[in-house]
C-alpha cells in the first residue's frame, strides 16, 4: 500500500476529492490532504480529516510540528501526489513557478509523481494559455488525467468536467504498480533530428522535433530506468533524471548508440538522416550561375539495424514514420531490422506527424501482436507505450 498526497483546489468538483480520498482509504493507502485556501470556499478540512484519520493542511506558515518543515516533509512521505481538482488557475501558477499557497510550495518541494485532474469550464480549457501552460507541464513530467465531456456547473454540457473518482483512482494505482517496473533497468533512447553538414553554413535534416523521444525518456524514468538518452538537436527541456548526450550528425548518434548496447531496452525514436554528403566543404559553398547544383551524397550507417543485429539480450523497439504503405512498410522495417516491436505511425497527417504535440501509432510484436492507440498528446502516449512494452517485455 501507498502513502498519497490529495491536492484540493477551489472549484466546485472539489467535493469529488472526499469520495476519492475514501476510496483509497478503502483500498489501504493512507492519505493526506492539502487544501488551498479557494477550496475552503466549497469543503471543510474535518470533512477529509474524518476520512483520513490525518491532519489537513492548509497554511505554509501553520507548522503543527516543530521538529519539521512541512511542505517539505509531506513530499518526501508520499509516493504520489493527486490534485483533483486542479483549476486554471493553479495549472497556470505552477506552470509558471509561482508558489504562493501551501499546496504549490508542496509540489515545489516535491520530487515524486505528480498526476493532476483538471475541471473548469469549457471555454477556459480552451484557453491558449491554459493549453500552453498544461503543455509545459506536460514537457515537465507531470501526469494528467484528461477532463471528461458532461454537465458542468456553468449549465454547459462539454469537455471541462473533472475525471469520474474511479478512474482517478484507478490511474493513481496503475501507475504506482507500473512505477517500479523498470527499476535496475537501463533504457536506452534516441530522439530528434540528425544535421548532415554540407559546409559551415548548410545542413541537411528534418522536421522531427524529438518530443516522443523526449516523452518516452521521461515515462522509462518514471518507473524506475536509468536513461540514457542520445538527442539531435532540439529544442526541449532536459527531462528531470535522465542523462542526456547531445549529438548532431547520424554517425555521432551511432558512436553513442555503441558506447550504450548493454542497456536491457532500446527506443530508437530518432528521425536520421539515411543519407550524408560524401564531403564536407570547408568554406561557404557559392551560387554558380543560375544553373542547377549537385552534392555526392551516401548513405549512413543505419543504426536499428545495427542495434537488432547486435542486440545481444536488448529489447529493441524501432519507430516507422511513413507516408504510404505505412503498415508494409512497418512489417518489413520489424523483420529486416530484426527488432522486436515497431511503433508505426502515418506522417502524412500533420496532426500527428513530425513536430506536432499528437500522435497516433500502433505498436506492432515481432511475436505478431499489435496494440493501437488513438490520437493523444504524445506525453500521455509515451506512458502508454511504455506500459505495454512492461506488460510484455521478457523477464
Amino acid at each position: 500500500m501507498a502513502n498519497i498526497v490529495i491536492g484540493v483546489t477551489g472549484g466546485i468538483a472539489a467535493y469529488k476529492a472526499v469520495d476519492l480520498t475514501s476510496k483509497l482509504i478503502q483500498a489501504g493507502h493512507a492519505v493526506r490532504v492539502v487544501l488551498t485556501g479557494n477550496a475552503l470556499e466549497f469543503v471543510t478540512p474535518l470533512a477529509f480529516q474524518a476520512i483520513s484519520r490525518n491532519h489537513v493542511y492548509t497554511d505554509t506558515f501553520k507548522e503543527e510540528d516543530p521538529s519539521v518543515i512541512s511542505h517539505i516533509s509531506i513530499g518526501e512521505w508520499a509516493d504520489i501526489i493527486v490534485v483533483a481538482p486542479i483549476t486554471a488557475n493553479t495549472i497556470s501558477r505552477l506552470a509558471n513557478g509561482i508558489y504562493d499557497n501551501m499546496l504549490l510550495n508542496v509540489l515545489a518541494a516535491n520530487t515524486k509523481p505528480v498526476i493532476l485532474a483538471p475541471a473548469m469550464n469549457v471555454h477556459m480549457y480552451h484557453q491558449p494559455a491554459v493549453q500552453r501552460n498544461m503543455q509545459t507541464l506536460m514537457n515537465e513530467g507531470y501526469h494528467f488525467i484528461d477532463s471528461e465531456s458532461g454537465f458542468l456547473a456553468c449549465g454547459y454540457n462539454a469537455k471541462g468536467r473533472m475525471a469520474n473518482v474511479p478512474e482517478i483512482k484507478a490511474y493513481v494505482e496503475e501507475l504506482l504498480e507500473t512505477g517500479e517496473k523498470f527499476k535496475g533497468k537501463k533504457v536506452l533512447i534516441t530522439a530528434g533530428p540528425t544535421q548532415e553538414a554540407i559546409d559551415p553554413i548548410r545542413y541537411i535534416t528534418n522536421h522531427s522535433s524529438g518530443r516522443m523521444g523526449y516523452a518516452l525518456a521521461e515515462a522509462a524514468h518514471s518507473q524506475g530506468a536509468e536513461v540514457v538518452l542520445v538527442s539531435g538537436p532540439v529544442n526541449l527541456p532536459v527531462p528531470y533524471g535522465v542523462t542526456v548526450v547531445d549529438v548532431v550528425s547520424t554517425d555521432d548518434m551511432f558512436q553513442a548508440v555503441k558506447s550504450h548496447m548493454d542497456a536491457d531496452l532500446g527506443i530508437f525514436t530518432a528521425a536520421v538522416s539515411d543519407f550524408t554528403p560524401v564531403s564536407r566543404m570547408d568554406s561557404k559553398m557559392k551560387k554558380q550561375g543560375s544553373g542547377n547544383i549537385s552534392i555526392d551524397m551516401k548513405q549512413t550507417e543505419d543504426i536499428l539495424q545495427y542495434a537488432g543485429e547486435n542486440k545481444g539480450d536488448m529489447y529493441v523497439v524501432g519507430f516507422a514514420a511513413e507516408t504510404d504503405d505505412v503498415e508494409q512498410y512497418a512489417l518489413d522495417k520489424l523483420k529486416r531490422k530484426n527488432a522486436d516491436c515497431i511503433v508505426m505511425n502515418d506522417v502524412s497527417d500533420p496532426s500527428i506527424g513530425m513536430n506536432s504535440t499528437d500522435n497516433e501509432v500502433v505498436m506492432l510484436f515481432k511475436e505478431g501482436g499489435r496494440i493501437p492507440f488513438e490520437k493523444m498528446d504524445k506525453m500521455v502516449l509515451a506512458d502508454r507505450i511504455i506500459d505495454a512494452l512492461a506488460k510484455r517485455w521478457p523477464e
